[in-house]
């Protein structure tokens, strides 16, 4: 069956829409809000489905900023009573990976400086490189120098990325083979702004990949490592009572439709509604909406 837009649901088949889940799980970027702007009445329809008694959660594919950065943009767009653990992204997921599997274990990191200070404050010891120099072939060699083996190569979506950190995050899997590369955000693309659309990290990661012959542990969406710890974490004991309301089709979609949840994509982020039906079925979302705030007109509709 073709996807439905929510408001093109009957009122009878909205109310049952609504009385077909308790727990919201969405992604942020491109639904809640844009890289750099926002959408109109995000924050409106957040406390909607709040007041109707549902759980909202949020799992994000960006690690760039800080849980106290993630509360502001809540406060920016008026979504009440938002928690630090209401919000899951690749770095959180990295550290609980980490500490079940490797604790106390040296990583090295090619994430932001934002991720790094989350990994500082849960105690994983962690080495990166933060080159200002103008580089030179013999200061190249002497940055790949590799004093002291590392566990895990983590990679993660990071505006500031160099060369030299890429390289030796290579050099560190090519020496070690017992070192596992583990990725967190590796979106193919990321909607920056309104109309403007910029390439993600998956290339990046391919780049690791190609040159050490090394498969990745995704700990970031669509990963189903991802899908188990959010069950666990939210304790999500019937999971068709779930839905998960996405912008992309593969990182939300596909995803949340793996872990057995109702799907719902919105169209404020990347994708046109041409995209989404060309998709191909396990990508197809149950039902779409042009933004998160449709939920505030579909609300009006079943209390009428």
């Amino acid at each position: 069956m073709a996807p439905r837009h929510i408001l093109d649901l009957s009122v009878e088949e909205q109310r049952s829409f609504i009385d077909s889940f308790d727990m919201v799980i969405s992604d942020c970027d491109g639904v809640v809000w844009l890289l750099v702007g926002w959408i109109p009445g995000a924050g409106e329809a957040i406390n909607a489905l709040k007041n109707a008694g549902k759980s909202v959660k949020f799992v994000s594919n960006n690690s760039f900023r800080t849980d106290d950065q993630y509360m502001e943009k809540f406060d920016h767009i008026g979504a009440i009573n938002v928690q630090h653990d209401d919000v899951v992204h690749p770095v959180k997921s990295i550290v609980r990976y980490l500490h079940k599997h490797k604790p106390g274990k040296r990583v090295y990191s090619l994430m932001s400086l934002e991720a790094n200070e989350t990994l500082r404050k849960h105690g994983i010891e962690y080495e990166s490189l933060q080159i200002k120099e103008h580089l030179t072939s013999a200061s190249l060699v002497n940055y790949l120098a590799i004093e002291r083996t590392v566990d895990a190569v983590l990679f993660d979506i990071h505006l500031d990325m160099s060369y030299v950190e890429l390289a030796k995050a290579i050099r560190h899997l090519q020496l070690n083979e017992n070192c596992q590369l583990i990725a967190g955000g590796t979106d193919v693309i990321m909607p920056l702004a309104e109309n403007l659309n910029v390439p993600g990290f998956y290339d990046f990661l391919q780049h690791v990949k190609r040159y050490t012959n090394r498969e990745s542990i995704s700990l970031g969406k669509p990963s189903p490592i991802l899908g188990d710890m959010l069950k666990e974490i939210y304790n999500i004991q019937a999971p068709e009572r779930c839905i998960f309301v996405g912008d992309m089709l593969v990182q939300d979609i596909q995803f949340g439709k793996s872990c057995g949840f109702q799907s719902l994509l919105v169209l404020s982020g990347s994708l046109t509604k041409e995209d989404m039906i060309a998709a191909p079925p396990e990508a197809q979302p149950d039902y779409y909406a042009d933004s998160l705030a449709d939920f505030i007109e579909l609300f009006k509709n079943v209390q009428r």
